[in-house]
């Protein structure tokens, strides 16, 4: 909300709310997926499966707001639209275009390390992340987003192509379940 100005946070309240308790309840039902997946895989209590989601999240956070710090401006501008979907459409729109006059830029860092971290954690489990050397976590995760981003240009021209409408929701599952961490060549 420090983008808006006071009486445009008034004006757009109720939609902000609204959006903000949205974004709050699809995160709790992947932090639920997330931990009933891992809890049914790999076993022990839940509150430890859920300490191990934490201890992963802040791990990626981590390494990446540390890498961030070396990246140019140009690159973090490339990074940025993971900032804007973390936010309540309603924000976006009325002021992401005044981000940097009004966030300081430590703070639009650490919230793509943290957007981007509770991503790769939140689609790909906690092991993905435990499995990486810590000196290129980071990397990965930048190189992730990469392919992320390949991965949606596929499944776009793939709109567009004549084929059974089954057979291209079961490709575009499969890119959605995996792309980005097959692309990458990790498993």
């Amino acid at each position: 909300a420090m983008m808006l100005t006071e009486e445009e946070f008034f004006r757009n309240k109720k939609a902000i709310v609204e959006e903000v308790l949205a974004k709050l309840r699809n995160l709790a039902r992947m932090e639920a997926t997330l931990l009933f997946r891992e809890f049914e895989n790999y076993g022990g209590s839940l509150p430890h499966v859920s300490q191990v989601i934490s201890n992963a999240i802040n791990t990626a956070t981590d390494a990446l707001s540390i890498a961030l710090e070396n990246l140019s401006k140009e690159d973090i501008e490339v990074l940025l639209p993971l900032f804007r979907s973390h936010l309540p459409p309603t924000l976006a729109d009325l002021a992401f275009d005044r981000i940097h006059d009004k966030v300081p830029e430590q703070y639009i860092k650490n919230a793509i390390a943290s957007c981007l971290a509770s991503k790769m954690v939140y689609k790909e489990g906690t092991k993905f992340i435990e499995a990486q050397p810590m000196d290129k976590l980071a990397n990965v995760a930048l190189k992730y987003i990469e392919k992320e981003r390949e991965i949606a240009a596929l499944k776009e021209a793939l709109s567009d192509v004549d084929m059974p409408e089954s057979e291209k929701s079961t490709i575009l599952e499969l890119l959605d379940a995996g792309g980005a961490r097959t692309a990458l060549n990790l498993f």
